[in-house]
């Protein structure tokens, strides 16, 4: 996960969508908070509860050999949640885990017509420490996601969230939108490498189904992330 190299991911909803992967050639798995949830017949809305992600998430790490990333949603709660989330996603075998700056209980990115509501800066800053702090392994990732896009927020709520997030520990920060085309990410990429980010932090960015597949496998720094839909 820490390598210099563009990493691909696939979501993967349980153990045998994450093996069809594996063989597929993919180079890690995307625990998908969204397809756990929807195999479960469920929204996307924090409806599942962590032990039952957990759960999902260990079935997955026992199946394969590849690293698997947890999508956390907002850790669950505060930082304090967080600390808990990071020791069972971790003693689980994953290699890492994605917390984002949705409030609690979220809503996903994609339902049209809901209101986005977004945590404190440094309230998800906290939460960023909080899950360092409580990883065993250096080699846990710990991935921080912002939805300044996704809420309409702007290009400087974003940099500055991605930054805060990056200050406070994080291994990499997740930008995501939902435009239709490469424009929005391609933007954040050119501001994030002026910021001098590109060598100290990595950068991912989850792109809009629009995107072409050259265009949603991208990197502002020295390994990234592509999920693929």
């Amino acid at each position: 996960m820490h390598g210099p190299r563009i990493l691909l991911a696939a979501g993967a909803h349980d153990a045998l969508s994450a093996k069809l992967a594996e063989e597929a050639g993919f180079d890690a798995i995307w625990a998908s908070g969204f397809g756990i949830s929807a195999v479960q017949a469920v929204p996307d809305a924090n409806i599942l509860t962590l032990t039952e992600t957990l759960e999902a998430v260990r079935r997955i790490c026992d199946a394969v050999r590849i690293p698997v990333v947890a999508d956390c949603d907002n850790g669950y709660g505060n930082a304090i949640n967080v600390i808990r989330t990071v020791v069972e996603f971790e003693r689980a075998g994953a290699a890492g885990i994605c917390i984002e700056d949705n409030d609690f209980p979220k809503r996903c990115s994609f339902y049209a017509g809901v209101r986005r509501e977004l945590v404190a800066i440094a309230e998800h800053a906290r939460k960023i420490e909080a899950a360092r702090g409580a990883r065993r392994s250096p080699d846990f990732f710990i991935i921080a996601r912002t939805e300044a896009l996704i809420a309409g927020l702007g290009m400087d709520e974003a940099l500055a969230r991605a930054t805060a997030y990056a200050d406070a520990g994080a291994d990499a920060v997740l930008i995501h939108s939902k435009a239709a085309d490469f424009s929005e990410l391609r933007e954040f990429a050119a501001a994030w490498r002026r910021q001098g980010w590109s060598g100290s932090r990595h950068s991912a960015g989850w792109p809009g189904p629009g995107m072409s597949r050259s265009e949603r496998c991208w990197r502002s720094g020295p390994a990234s992330i592509g999920p693929t839909w």
